[in-house]
Formats: C-alpha cells, sequence, structure tokens
C-alpha cells in the first residue's frame, strides 16, 4: 500500500448505479453485468479519443454517503478529452495492489480496503472518485481516495 497523487486521467465507459450490499447479497449483480456488457457492446471500439494506454478501469463515484450507499461504477479506458467523461484532477489516493486470478483478486483487495478503513484511522476516505486498474491480467491496482 502506497499514497500517491493522480494528477490529471480521464476516464470513458459504459456505466450503472448499484452499492455494496446489493452486489454482496444478490446473485444478478450488476458489476459483472456490466463488464459483460462493456464487451458484448464493444463500447471500447466505440469509444473515441482513446489514449494510448493498455489499462482497463473501474471507475466508482457519485457517492450517496459511505461505504454503504449507492455509487455509480463506470467500466472504461483512459481517454485524450474531458466530454463524457469521468475526470480526476489532483487527487491524492492510497494504493492497494494484488495478483491473482480474476474476479477473486478484486474480491479479496476490495475486503482488505473496507478492513483496512474499518480498523485503521491513519487516513479517512474521501468517498469522491476511487478507481481500479487493471495493470495485467492477473494484476490490479485500486485507488482509494484520501483526505
Amino acid at each position: 500500500m502506497k499514497v500517491t497523487k493522480v494528477k490529471d486521467l480521464m476516464i470513458s465507459g459504459l456505466s450503472t448505479t448499484t452499492n455494496n450490499k446489493f452486489e454482496l447479497e444478490s446473485e444478478d449483480g450488476k458489476i459483472p453485468q456490466l463488464w459483460e456488457d462493456y464487451i458484448e457492446k464493444n463500447v471500447y471500439g466505440s469509444t473515441f479519443n482513446k489514449a494510448n494506454s493498455k489499462y482497463m478501469y473501474g471507475v466508482y463515484t457519485d457517492y450517496t454517503s459511505d461505504v454503504n450507499g449507492d455509487y455509480t461504477v463506470t467500466v472504461g479506458v483512459e481517454v485524450t478529452k474531458p466530454k463524457n467523461a469521468i475526470v480526476i484532477k489532483d487527487e491524492r489516493y492510497l494504493v492497494f495492489s494484488n495478483k491473482g486470478e480474476l474476479p477473486d483478486m478484486v474480491l479479496q483487495t476490495w475486503a482488505e480496503i473496507w478492513e483496512y478503513f474499518e480498523n485503521n484511522s491513519e487516513y479517512e476516505r474521501k468517498y469522491s472518485i476511487d478507481f481500479e486498474k487493471y495493470v495485467k491480467e492477473d494484476e490490479i491496482e485500486i485507488y482509494i481516495s484520501i483526505k
């Protein structure tokens, strides 16, 4: 885990609104379906102004409250223009990294994040824009916005 600043990142893709309770308790979570839709509808192919980046992103925005509230999740790629994009400017993040098989490594990393913030007070979550960066097929970095 490390602290870093993200100065300028723009992500565009496909979005849905959900919450952790629904995702963890429902067999029909919206996030797995969002990833399927992104691939099936070839959203990547129709995304304009793609950056020269090999990474996929899962971006969490529009938090209504905290870990228990609704949020918007977007599956997408980095773009070079802000039109229709989530824009991250000058945000401070705590970065959690993990390696393993999808989707288990993602779920394990989120469990680690929730446990960390529940049991530690060194950093406080900001609940602004958090994101998953898929570094490789078996490697992820999750950026949690902090105050």
